[in-house]
C-alpha cells in the first residue's frame, strides 16, 4: 500500500493536484458513508476553506483502479463550469489511502434538499441539464454514468452541481473483480433499459439522458425511482419490460 500511496503522490504532483500538507480534517465530525468512499469535512490551510475530502475505501486501491481513477480525476480537475463540482485536489495523508478534494457543499444533495416541502426542485433541472450539455458536448464527451440525486450537490445560492461523475466505475470495476460481473457503472434504479441488459455496456449520452429523467422523478416524488419495489432483479425486469414507474398520485403540484 505505501507503494501505491507513493507512487499516487508523485503522480498527483506532476499532475499539479497534490495537496498533502494543506488540508486538515475534521475529526469532530461523523463521515458520510457512500457505495466507495467517505466523505469527511475539512479546511484549507492556504485558504481557509471548508472542503469536502472524499477518502477512497482501501480495497478499491488496485494499480488498475487507480490509473483509472487518477485519469478520471484529471479530466475532472480540467472542467469549469458552474454545474460542475470543482477538484480541488487529491491528498495521501489520511487512513492510508487516496481522497479527493472538492468545495464543502453545506446544503447537501439534492435528494435531501428537496426534503423540505418547501423546496421547488424544477430550479436543480436546468442546472442538471446544462451540467450534462457541458460533460457531453467535451472532446471527446465525458460521461457522468452514476446521475441520481445524491451525485447532485446544491450550491449555497440553491443550483445544482454535479459531483462523482465516471469515479462509479472505480467502485464497479472491484465489485467485477471480486464477484466475476457487475454493471460497468451507475445505480440500478436510474438505469437505462439498454445498460441492463448489456451489464457490459459502455456510457453513453443516451444512458445519460434516461439518468436524468428518473432524477427528475426522484426529486418531484422525493423518493428512489420504483421505490414501491424493493428487489432490484424486480426492478430490473420492470424496466427492460418498458413498464414505467407511474406515482402520479404522488408528483407535487406547483402553482
Amino acid at each position: 500500500m505505501d507503494t501505491i500511496l507513493s507512487d499516487i503522490e508523485q503522480k498527483a504532483h506532476r499532475l499539479s493536484i497534490n495537496m498533502n500538507g494543506d488540508i486538515c480534517r475534521d475529526s469532530n465530525q461523523r463521515p458520510l458513508c457512500g457505495g466507495f468512499a467517505d466523505v469527511y469535512r475539512g479546511t484549507m490551510w492556504s485558504t481557509g476553506e471548508h472542503v469536502a475530502i472524499k477518502g477512497i475505501r482501501a480495497g478499491l486501491m488496485g494499480d488498475v483502479a487507480i490509473k483509472r481513477v487518477l485519469r478520471e480525476i484529471f479530466i475532472w480537475s480540467k472542467l469549469k463550469h458552474d454545474n460542475i463540482l470543482p477538484l480541488l485536489g487529491i491528498t495521501t495523508d489520511f487512513d492510508f489511502t487516496m481522497s479527493i478534494v472538492s468545495p464543502w457543499m453545506q446544503l447537501g444533495n439534492a435528494l435531501d434538499y428537496v426534503q423540505n416541502e418547501a423546496v421547488d426542485p424544477r430550479p436543480l433541472f436546468g442546472g442538471i441539464a446544462s451540467g450534462l450539455n457541458y460533460l457531453h458536448t467535451r472532446k471527446p464527451p465525458i460521461f457522468h454514468d452514476d446521475l441520481k440525486g445524491a451525485n447532485v450537490l446544491v450550491s449555497p445560492d440553491g443550483y445544482a452541481v454535479l459531483a462523482d461523475f465516471g469515479l462509479s466505475s472505480l467502485a464497479c470495476s472491484s465489485l467485477a473483480s471480486n464477484m466475476g460481473t457487475s454493471f460497468t457503472g451507475g445505480t440500478v434504479r436510474w438505469m437505462a433499459p439498454e445498460v441492463m441488459k448489456d451489464p457490459t455496456a459502455k456510457a453513453t449520452v443516451e444512458g445519460d439522458i434516461w439518468a436524468f429523467g428518473m432524477t427528475a422523478l426522484e426529486l418531484f416524488t422525493r423518493e428512489a425511482p420504483f421505490a414501491a419495489i424493493q428487489s432490484i432483479p424486480a426492478v430490473v425486469l420492470k424496466v427492460i419490460r418498458g413498464a414505467p414507474d407511474v406515482r402520479v398520485t404522488n408528483l407535487l403540484v406547483f402553482a
